[in-house]
């Protein structure tokens, strides 16, 4: 085996925005013993980033959507200093509560996916095609605010430091990458992001790997681990190059449970995921966690703590999984 495996989560709860729910995720990810926790994101991922630019007048925020209304005012978004609540919460209830924890995650959403999400005009219907994501010189003043945001979730105190990137399993297809973006295009800003940050860097992408994407993460510099999901893709396995791990010093950091699925995976079915994957990459294995964040998960019921309940289990589960495996 590689080395010590530690166990993570990729950072959302289907919990209602509360210091109280905060609070006691925290508590619970602390008992279970849960080895990297990130601060628990109880706001929409984007939100959190894009609404402070519409807070400032930066972008225009209609019906849960966000619209560029002047490029030139966009502009401004570098003199934004970040502030995450949660993030810092967190740092002080760590120390009240004397917990201690040696890693602490922090993700932040990635500038693809934020420009992704910001469009360019109030017709919604045409999709990415309508986005940032068409105005590359725009999209650097997106990659500096979140390079500020690695950085301040570094000065925090967050050692392993993520950028989420749902939006690249789409961008970055098996034959072609889209909106005129090149290979190393997306390598330079991935690196730049990470630049002036000390401790482990991340990426995490859900949904479908393709190959190629697959292999741009591996041969960029500033990246250590390649968080993707493989419970409910399991054909990312096919697109695992075990020699590009090695070759670039990277490890993989598995989902191996459901993020959308409101069922408690076996054991039996956590333990061979995960040793199906190791032997895949010659265990160069870190970092395991369910698929994706949790915010997603829904019950019937409509319960979110019911939600959370199974959410916790799942990580529960994913840590006496790795913790027994690595007994043997």
């Amino acid at each position: 085996m590689y080395g010590k495996i530690r166990t993570s989560h990729v950072g959302s709860f289907p919990l209602p925005h509360s210091l109280d729910n905060l609070r006691m995720i925290i508590d619970d990810l602390w008992r279970i013993k849960l080895d990297a926790p990130p601060y628990p994101q109880l706001r929409s991922f984007i939100d959190i980033y894009l609404k402070p630019l519409a807070d400032k007048g930066l972008l225009k925020e209609k019906n849960g959507f966000y619209f560029l209304e002047s490029k030139e005012s966009f502009k401004d978004i570098e003199y934004l200093e970040p502030s995450i609540n949660e993030a810092e919460y967190m740092i002080k209830y760590l120390e009240e509560k004397k917990y201690g924890f040696k890693w602490l995650r922090a993700p932040v959403t990635g500038a693809f996916t934020l420009a992704s999400r910001i469009y360019l005009s109030k017709d919604i219907s045409v999709g990415l095609h309508g986005t940032l994501l068409r105005k590359k010189s725009l999209i650097e003043y997106i990659v500096e605010y979140v390079r500020k945001h690695i950085t301040y979730m570094s000065r925090l105190g967050y050692n392993i430091l993520f950028i989420d990137e749902p939006v690249l399993g789409v961008i970055v297809g098996k034959r072609r990458i889209l909106f005129g973006f090149s290979q190393e295009e997306i390598i330079e800003i991935i690196n730049h992001i990470f630049s002036k940050a000390p401790g482990e860097h991340g990426i995490h992408v859900c949904g479908r790997i393709s190959p190629k994407l697959f292999e741009t993460l591996a041969i960029t510099d500033k990246l250590d681990i390649l968080n993707f999901e493989f419970h409910d893709n399991p054909m990312n396995i096919e697109s695992i190059n075990p020699s590009l791990l090695e070759e670039n010093n990277k490890v993989l950091a598995p989902g191996i449970a459901s993020a959308k699925k409101p069922v408690i995976e076996p054991y039996d079915e956590l333990s061979d995921l995960l040793r199906k994957i190791g032997e895949k990459t010659m265990w160069r294995i870190d970092l395991v966690s369910a698929d994706c964040g949790f915010g997603g998960l829904a019950t019937d019921s409509g319960d979110p703590y019911k939600a959370y309940r199974i959410g916790l289990e799942k990580l529960h589960r994913i840590i006496e999984v790795v913790r027994l495996l690595q007994k043997k």
